[in-house]
């Protein structure tokens, strides 16, 4: 029973994880290039054709179709399926079909979750109100990122394109988003004492008055105050704005500067009271609206719109005619393995075939050995000069199988951490304080180096080159300019790779800190931050932050394998983390300009390290967390808790 459980463990937890190879042709230099020029072009033809299959209509519908009958069906049936509504059995088709039912797929997906999204609405029609408005609603966003198990930006992302969508299904006359019913000053100080007398019945629960007590204070400030902010609201009611959500922005810091209160819930209750307000006129045209909405015509179909570049070409049909290759795709596995490349033949009509050896990496071929084995590969042409075969191999296995402890077993060597059963994390911009941990270890020598690096190319490079650029577009210097521009270019491809290799240590690191502490839980921040609205130095912090969770899942699962018990990753909601000191409790005073990364303490006086200080506070914030979930309801009984006998 348990080997058949550990293999029911092992195929769910199958990853899929993609490498590009390069193809070697025969003879000298000149003759090798000849030869990739050649089979480069031969690709390119081929990616001409599947592009034309892949946008055609009729086969768009009919892999729509079929994903809506068949959500799970296996894309090898599903490509004759459609083909034979097409009519269209060629070689190509294959790999474009099933690439295109793929899509169709995830479109579906998209039309379920505008439906369920849509049922949300119907059953709040505040909510339904605030997104008609300004196209997002905070509350329900935060509600389907629970629901759905999906990041907040996706969700942000998502109901706001479907937000501009609704407007092609509306009235002419009813673009909320631009122009709302008129309403006058009158309307709007009596819908403010309607919202505040409700919102105060509504939020008097004891389990709900510690969160929504400053929301509470705001709408009494507001009510108390609404003979001087109800001119406002009523102006920008009846003005048309291009953007609602960006004016709301510039109106709350209008409203903040008259009462001179910046309170951060001022936000939400001047849409708060919005709402109120235009409840009366448009709630039963937002139901209708939304009850009518089909989720069909909404989501725009698969490759409707065209993307720089060509699509790659999966090679998932069989050895003749488009590309060439030696059996099926166990066969290729087992040839990777033992010999590390195999052959791919590139055939053309009435010309000989041109033959090349796909060759294999030490790191992927390890990764086979261990039992990975190849699910297919994808091939795209490249342009001039460099006429490269791109080829992608797309490996799957169990997530062990890709998991390299080699550079942590390194790292261990130079790690030095004391030991302690919760670590918590607080994560910066690039540069020496990027991954300040609460166990106070420091980051190696490595990063230091890829820090000097990045830094010349961003502050001193990337801006004398920008200068140039500019400079030389004046005087209209075209060729240097161009010259210049191409440089640039370099410059910004070679930071991203000092990116990536940063952002490929941080795992290794962090999971010889967890190994070397003796760490159970592992906790940090939730890194749901959103670089759009905000500006200068502040966007390219988030920018440039290693936000991805699946670094941080991927450090645990390391050091789980090496220290044989289950690290756990437990997120920690950020806000207040950075502004108290984790000692005495004091306000740190934090301004960007001078004292950032250490500031003083009001209460204490004492300097303190304000990445460090945070990190503390989300450990301490993580195990409250832990005891209010694992907390036991009254009148129950605990399950982690023996039953006491008398």
């Amino acid at each position: 029973m348990s080997s058949v459980s550990s293999q029911v463990l092992k195929q769910q937890n199958l990853v899929v994880r993609t490498y590009q190879m390069g193809v070697k042709f025969p003879g000298t230099r000149e003759e090798r290039r000849a030869l990739e020029r050649e089979a480069n072009q031969r690709i390119k033809g081929l990616q001409v054709q599947h592009d034309d299959i892949i946008r055609d209509k009729v086969a768009v519908q009919a892999a729509l179709n079929l994903a809506r009958v068949d959500y799970r069906k296996n894309p090898k049936f599903a490509t004759t399926e459609i083909s034979k509504v097409t009519k269209n059995s060629r070689n190509i088709t294959k790999s474009a079909y099933c690439l295109l039912f793929g899509t169709a797929k995830i479109t579906v997906d998209q039309e379920k979750k505008a439906a369920d999204f849509f049922n949300m609405l119907l059953n709040m029609p505040e909510r339904a109100i605030e997104w008609f408005v300004y196209g997002r609603s905070p509350i329900l966003e935060n509600y389907i990122v629970k629901e759905w198990e999906v990041s907040r930006i996706y969700v942000i992302n998502f109901i706001h394109s479907l937000r501009r969508q609704f407007d092609k299904i509306c009235p002419p006359d009813l673009k909320f988003n631009t122009s709302l019913p008129p309403l006058s000053q009158k309307e709007v100080e009596k819908s403010s004492s309607i919202c505040f007398k409700k919102k105060c019945r509504d939020l008097t629960a004891p389990e709900l008055l510690k969160k929504t007590e400053n929301f509470v204070k705001t709408l009494r400030l507001l009510q108390t105050n609404s003979s001087v902010i109800a001119p406002f609201l009523t102006s920008w009611i009846n003005t048309t704005h291009p953007s609602r959500w960006k004016s709301m922005e510039k109106l709350r810091d209008e409203i903040a500067k008259t009462l001179g209160n910046k309170n951060r819930s001022l936000f939400s209750a001047l849409r708060t009271i919005i709402v109120f307000a235009l409840f009366p006129d448009i709630g039963k045209i937002v139901h209708d609206l939304i009850k009518k909405a089909q989720p069909k015509k909404l989501i725009t179909p698969p490759f409707r719109r065209r993307k720089k570049g060509r699509i790659p070409i999966l090679l998932m049909m069989g050895e003749r005619l488009v590309v060439m290759r030696p059996g099926n795709y166990d066969h290729m596995t087992f040839l990777a393995k033992a010999d590390g490349e195999f052959e791919l033949g590139f055939p053309l009509k009435d010309h000989p075939r041109i033959t090349g050896k796909l060759v294999f990496s030490e790191k992927v071929r390890e990764y086979l050995i261990r039992g990975a084995k190849i699910k297919c590969l994808s091939i795209r042409s490249e342009r001039a000069p460099g006429y490269k075969i791109r080829v992608y191999a797309f490996l799957e296995g169990p997530e062990e199988v890709f998991l390299n402890s080699k550079l942590v077993k390194e790292l261990l060597k130079v790690v030095k951490s004391p030991q302690t059963e919760f670590i918590g994390l607080d994560v910066n911009r690039i540069g020496e304080h990027m991954l300040a941990l609460s166990n106070e270890v420091r980051l190696p020598k490595r990063y230091k180096v890829l820090f000097e690096r990045y830094g010349m190319l961003d502050k001193r490079k990337i801006p004398e080159l920008h200068f140039s650029l500019t400079c030389k577009a004046k005087q209209k210097k075209i060729a240097s300019y161009y010259k210049t521009k191409g440089e640039l270019s370099r410059i910004y491809k070679r930071r991203r790779n000092i990116v990536k290799e940063i952002r490929n240590l941080i795992p290794h690191f962090l999971a010889a800190v967890i190994i070397k502490s003796q760490c159970k839980i592992f906790f940090m921040e939730d890194l749901e931050n959103d670089p759009r609205g905000k500006k200068g130095a502040l966007a390219k912090a988030i920018r440039s932050m290693p936000k991805s969770r699946k670094l941080f899942e991927k450090a645990t699962v390391l050091a789980s394998n090496m220290l044989g018990y289950k690290v756990q990753l437990v997120t920690v909601d950020q806000r207040g983390t950075s502004r108290y000191h984790n000692k005495c409790g004091g306000k740190i005073e934090r301004d960007p300009r001078n004292h950032y990364d250490r500031a003083s303490c009001k209460k204490c006086r004492k300097k303190v390290n304000t990445h460090t200080n945070s990190a503390k506070n989300i450990v301490e914030k993580g195990l409250k967390k832990l005891k209010l979930q694992n907390r036991s309801f009254p009148h129950t009984r605990s399950l982690g808790t023996p039953n006491k006998q008398n």
